[in-house]
């Protein structure tokens, strides 16, 4: 049974033309959202994964840090590190872009087979694929994030298999689709499985709980409004399933612990974070979200093309949430990839009708080489758009002091170093390719923010790095010392600072400092800085004489491949698993 199917969604009539067309649309969605840059948290997630692989353990506290050396890391990020790593491992840097470009395949896949069963044509589906690619686009990167995107695309594939013909407007349409969705409920189970994986993977699975229980929940209740408790079969497989999906994200390394630290970190102010401020209205990146808004309302303006009562409310939180959060604007698009289609068939349909024009879609065979044409000219501009992107992933020296991680290296600088919050990943990954000295160099805090760094040593830093603690900019913990933009130079006696020159006020703060720290390096975008007691004493053993300084203007310019580490005299393997201390031993 599919009460949604239209004669648009059999016009395509042979195999080879349907799969010409479902390639076009894939390869414009892929060519669409696909980008190939360094994110900053890169180099870290493809560290820690590589240390559990190797070591076989799984740490408990934080590493590599020296200003919270001890504290507990709850890492909900697990699966995906290790995902990264192996890619690493088994494929080299060139096998990032390819696994991306997989993951995306997938979602994207189960986004076009789930329109074309609800009723969806080629052209509907094309045009909300190419919205909701380019909706995702600036959050596609390499990170963990696109893992809760898959699995939300996993969960909104069941939902369409199970749910995609019930209609709950009233009882007669209830009691003519409940029997087909009877009939496929028990696919549900997949539900625990799919959570599980989730909760391993990011920390977007508590959205993904709680759109769950949010659409079963009020699956039910329509239900029980329409028809009483005549099918109680299926309330209760529902009800059981939500239970156990539930459950199901207890089975991770930390158990109820990762649900504490999860309601802990969401109640937490983050106007710091970029990806946690409200979604911007009017710029040029907006014209995403107009662009998707627009579909939609075109969408739901046929009368006679209803969402469920449930897919409304859903959405309307979803939207809510993404105009609040711009993180959560591609976790609303993708919702409306795979319920939104069928409709804006509806709506092309009732135009073509009143134009009265021929059913859409319909391919005869005088205008079959047409299709032919045109499908496989798009297969090929998108392939060509793809392409260079899939080399390799370039590290922009304007973006990262690769200059300035060199100049550590040769100068065999090492230590606890207080580093920019957006490069410490990257710092990092250049100690663990380093020598034995470089492997024992620590950062101050890094991207992993609340998994393992409490906010009142991240406030430390961020005072020094921010130079303000107004609210509108920024989130204190009460727990947290008084406001104080040098206390980082002296919390835990950092050796060296490299920070970036764009922030204006830790640049301020170290010229206020001169006689405790003097300017080892500069380029146009970095500064490194050694504690005067070592690098300017002469008879310090570490004294760096002025000739060896390096403070100069040299731009910045052009990109190296990723992971950019800084060259070295061993040609040996660098990017391995740091050695177990007693500070990495407490492990599960």
């Amino acid at each position: 049974m599919n009460s949604q199917s239209t004669p648009s969604t059999c016009a395509i009539r042979t195999l080879p033309e349907r799969l010409l067309i479902f390639a076009a649309i894939l390869m414009t969605g892929l060519a669409t959202m696909t980008t190939n840059c360094a994110d900053p948290d890169l180099w870290g997630h493809v560290q820690y994964g590589r240390e559990v692989l190797h070591d076989g353990v799984l740490p408990r506290t934080a590493t590599w840090t020296y200003a919270a050396e001890g504290a507990a890391w709850v890492n909900h990020e697990n699966i995906a590190e290790f995902l990264l790593a192996w890619t690493v491992d088994a494929w080299g840097s060139q096998g990032l872009p390819w696994m991306k470009l997989s993951i995306a395949a997938m979602l994207l896949t189960l986004m076009i087979v789930s329109a074309g069963k609800s009723g969806a044509g080629w052209l509907a589906t094309g045009i909300f694929v190419t919205l909701v690619a380019a909706c995702i686009q600036f959050h596609w990167h390499f990170r963990p994030q696109i893992l809760t995107y898959l699995s939300l695309a996993a969960m909104l594939a069941v939902w369409q298999f199970v749910f995609g013909e019930i209609r709950l407007d009233n009882e007669t349409s209830a009691e003519e689709t409940i029997s087909f969705t009877n009939r496929r409920v028990n696919w549900l189970w997949v539900m625990p499985l799919l959570m599980c994986f989730w909760a391993n993977s990011h920390g977007g699975f508590a959205a993904g709980v709680a759109i769950m229980c949010a659409y079963h929940g009020l699956i039910c209740l329509q239900l029980v409004w329409q028809t009483g408790l005549k099918h109680s079969r299926l309330l209760i497989v529902i009800s059981v399933v939500t239970v156990s999906s539930v459950l199901a994200t207890l089975v991770n390394p930390y158990g109820i612990g990762l649900w504490e630290f999860m309601l802990a970190a969401l109640k937490l102010p983050r106007p710091e974070i970029a990806d946690w401020s409200p979604l911007p209205l009017f710029n040029s990146e907006a014209i995403r979200f107009w662009g998707l808004l627009t579909a939609v309302v075109i969408s739901l303006s046929v009368q006679r093309s209803r969402l469920q009562s449930a897919q409304v409310v859903v959405l309307g939180l979803l939207l809510w949430q993404g105009l609040s959060h711009c993180r959560h604007f591609s976790i609303f698009a993708i919702v409306c990839g795979f319920w939104i289609p069928r409709h804006l068939q509806a709506a092309v349909d009732a135009f073509r009708s009143t134009m009265g024009r021929l059913q859409p879609d319909r391919v005869t065979g005088g205008n079959g080489s047409m299709v032919t044409l045109i499908t496989s000219g798009l297969i090929l501009l998108c392939s060509q758009k793809l392409s260079p992107l899939l080399c390799e992933v370039p590290v922009e020296r304007n973006e990262y002091p690769v200059s300035a991680m060199q100049y550590l290296q040769d100068k065999n600088l090492h230590g606890k170093v207080l580093v920019t919050f957006n490069w410490a990943q990257y710092a990092i990954g250049c100690f663990a390719a380093g020598d034995e000295s470089m492997r024992q160099s620590r950062v101050a805090v890094d991207g992993r923010f609340e998994t393992c760094y409490p906010r009142e040593i991240t406030d430390i830093c961020f005072d020094f790095w921010f130079g303000t603690s107004d609210p509108a900019q920024r989130y204190r913990s009460p727990q947290a010392p008084p406001f104080d933009p040098s206390r980082a130079l002296e919390f835990k006696n950092p050796d060296l600072v490299l920070l970036s020159r764009s922030q204006g006020p830790s640049l301020r703060m170290m010229q206020q400092h001169t006689n405790d720290w003097v300017l080892l390096y500069q380029d146009s975008i970095a500064q490194i800085w050694g504690r005067g007691s070592k690098y300017a004493n002469s008879s310090s053993p570490y004294f760096l004489p002025a000739a060896e300084r390096r403070v100069t203007e040299m731009p910045q310019i052009g990109t190296v491949p990723w992971p950019a580490f800084p060259a070295y005299e061993s040609p040996s393997e660098r990017f391995t698993s740091r050695e177990i201390s007693p500070l990495h031993a407490n492990a599960f």
